[in-house]
């Protein structure tokens, strides 16, 4: 014990405010670093839902495709090729119209939500808050 206690020694740090106040904002940045990787996974894990459900969506479109064309009357389609007169400019501005919709009020269903632990995302928030609470003592 004797023997542990002669090996420590301590190190005087200048400025050590200066060098908290640069820890605690490379610690903020981490944190909103993971905070935007919370939010790309959450994307990913969307994106891979939906393209699962679009998948679904389409082997059931494909299931009723034919039941479709069977129930539609026969016709003879012509493709006829229309020719682009030489006298039109290559580009033409098409002409803004301007659409006023009325945009409905509705009521959202208040979700239920299961009591699930505290995420990453929100973790990770709380842990910022924190960081720029210290950083706004410090200045």
């Amino acid at each position: 014990m004797e023997k542990e206690a002669k090996d420590v020694f301590f190190v005087e740090i200048s400025q050590s405010a200066e060098i908290k106040k640069d820890i605690l904002e490379i610690l903020k940045d981490i944190v909103m670093d993971l905070q935007r990787f919370e939010k790309f996974r959450e994307t990913r894990k969307d994106k891979i839902e939906h393209i699962a459900k679009l998948g679904k969506v389409m082997k059931e479109l494909n299931k009723l495709l034919p039941a479709l064309k069977n129930a539609l009357p026969e016709a003879k389609i012509k493709l006829l090729k229309i020719k682009k007169p030489e006298n039109l400019p290559e580009k033409k501005k098409a002409a803004k119209v301007e659409v006023k919709t009325k945009k409905k009020k509705h009521k959202k269903e208040p979700k239920k939500e299961k009591a699930k632990p505290v995420s990453e995302l929100e973790r990770l928030q709380s842990e910022l808050s924190e960081i720029e609470n210290k950083l706004k003592g410090l200045r």
